[in-house]
């Protein structure tokens, strides 16, 4: 049988060369995404169950007693940098005025080797789960956050914030002026710069996806719809 010209061989061989490369990066690539949802159905599973966990707690009283609470709820990276801030703001409050919950990355902890204020130390959620910014894991964390706080029948108001909010204002006008309204305040409009990625589908679907700020204050109310 004549052998091809080495030209020729040259020619097959590279040939060759790139349908391997292409085939091997096809199967990391679907490898990937196995894995991806793999992880992605762990955590909806996850969450499902602390769901139902933080459902099963939530008192079935309604609150009577004479001094309701601000529960404040942090949605961190990871630690709080500003929260020497938030120290001198809860300094001139009364403790029995407020909670604080903190979604960080799952296994952190607040002591007093990662925060300067002793205010969070061990606030963290336990069952908290990774989040990307930007995608619908930090809705998920939001909920956590949320139902946690919903088992102190005590906590009437809800503030959801980041770790680079800062209060504007002391402690007790804040707490008067959102114990005094009987509403919620939240930030949702039309989202005209297109920032909807299909990272959030389908949790988010693109005909419900509203664009507003993370910060938000919400009262709580008899029958509460949370999910």
């Amino acid at each position: 049988m004549p052998r091809l010209p080495s030209s020729r061989r040259g020619v097959v061989w590279f040939r060759w060369k790139i349908l391997i490369t292409i085939s091997t990066a096809l199967c990391i690539l679907a490898l990937f995404c196995i894995n991806r949802q793999s992880n992605s159905t762990a955590t909806t599973t996850t969450l499902s169950s602390s769901l139902s966990v933080a459902r099963s707690r939530i008192p079935l009283v309604k609150y009577s007693g004479d001094r309701p609470k601000l529960a404040f709820l942090f949605l961190a990276r990871r630690d709080l940098p500003l929260d020497f801030l938030w120290d001198r703001f809860f300094k001139s409050a009364d403790q029995r005025n407020f909670s604080i919950y903190v979604h960080s990355i799952p296994g952190f902890v607040f002591d007093e080797s990662s925060t300067r204020s002793h205010f969070f130390y061990n606030r963290q959620l336990k069952n908290s789960i990774e989040v990307v910014w930007g995608e619908s894991s930090m809705i998920a964390a939001e909920r956590l956050l949320l139902a946690s706080a919903l088992e102190d029948p005590s906590n009437q108001r809800f503030v959801l914030l980041s770790d680079s909010c800062v209060p504007l204002y002391d402690f007790g006008y804040i707490y008067r002026y959102l114990v005094s309204s009987p509403k919620s305040f939240v930030d949702s409009f039309l989202d005209k710069d297109n920032r909807y990625t299909m990272k959030m589908f389908p949790v988010i679907r693109k005909e419900k996806w509203r664009k507003g700020s993370q910060t938000v204050s919400f009262a709580r109310y008899w029958k509460f719809e949370l999910f």
